[in-house]
């Protein structure tokens, strides 16, 4: 099968995800750590299933260092993004998490010797200002806590892809995903021992739209790793995953009724498209 319609497959995917973790993360109550946690254990039960069927196999002893390294950043990435969506709008989190594509890129130009060119720094730039057009309020720019929160976790994400494709080609990616979701859920369980008592409690009834989040958010990532084994370029899948944010505008203003500010969500929606384009 084509990269291509890898690409578009984890499009679809992460951007219906998207309306399910706000869905989520809006109700009273909701815990952005213990939901973080209980999010990867979700993910490694999901993967895992597929993985067992599909022929799993243990990490060999050369790459725990570096699954190690993608425990953190995906785990505080995760938990970014989480705490993110709890204040701010699906669509915003959608356009501000373009800037992990900017790491990604800028990132595999140093170690993966992936080209940069002028129209790709043109497409930085693009992607820069529609950071700033969605974060402009009455003549004045602002990062609210939430919109710090999308980029870190954006920065976060962004950095672990590189390493992924170096855990890639010594794994399989069909084991790698269930592995490496438990490790996060571990390593942020330590990070945090004291949501422990809080997950315990969750998890005697986990919110549905947590549990479909779970399960779209697998078969994404399954769509991106699939392809990155088989020699696809980093850069080239981060790019047209960040088409997902056209249809992450489009399906929060419907089902989620986030049309404050639209004509400025549009504007950064297509910005960024154009920089991620450019940057292609």
């Amino acid at each position: 099968m084509h990269w291509l319609i890898f690409g578009a497959l984890n499009v679809t995917s992460i951007s219906v995800a998207a309306i399910f973790q706000r869905l989520a993360m809006k109700k009273e109550g909701s815990d952005p750590v213990s939901s973080t946690i209980i999010f990867e254990f979700l993910l490694a039960i999901v993967t895992g299933i597929v993985a067992l069927f599909a022929g799993f196999t243990l990490p060999p002893a050369q790459i725990w260092p570096h699954l190690c390294i993608i425990g953190v950043l995906y785990g505080y990435g995760g938990l970014f993004f989480f705490k993110a969506i709890k204040t701010i709008e699906a669509s915003e989190m959608s356009i501000l998490g373009s800037a992990g594509t900017l790491v990604t890129v800028i990132l595999s130009y140093v170690f993966l010797n992936e080209r940069l060119s002028g129209a790709q720094l043109a497409g930085v730039l693009c992607i820069l200002a529609s950071v700033v057009i969605i974060n402009y309020r009455r003549h004045t720019f602002h990062l609210s806590s939430g919109a710090w929160y999308a980029l870190l976790g954006a920065a976060c994400f962004g950095t672990a892809v590189i390493v992924d494709t170096f855990i890639l080609k010594l794994y399989p990616a069909i084991s790698y995903m269930p592995v490496g979701s438990f490790l996060i859920g571990i390593i942020l369980l330590i990070s945090f021992p004291r949501s422990f008592g809080k997950i315990i409690h969750d998890t005697k009834k986990i919110d549905s739209n947590l549990i479909v989040y779970s399960i779209l958010y697998a078969f994404a990532a399954l769509m991106f790793y699939l392809p990155l084994q088989y020699g696809t370029y980093v850069s080239q899948l981060s790019v047209i995953g960040r088409v997902s944010i056209i249809f992450t505008v489009i399906l929060s203003a419907i089902f989620l009724n986030e049309r404050s500010h639209i004509g400025k969500k549009i504007a950064g929606a297509i910005l960024t498209t154009i920089g991620i384009f450019l940057i292609r």
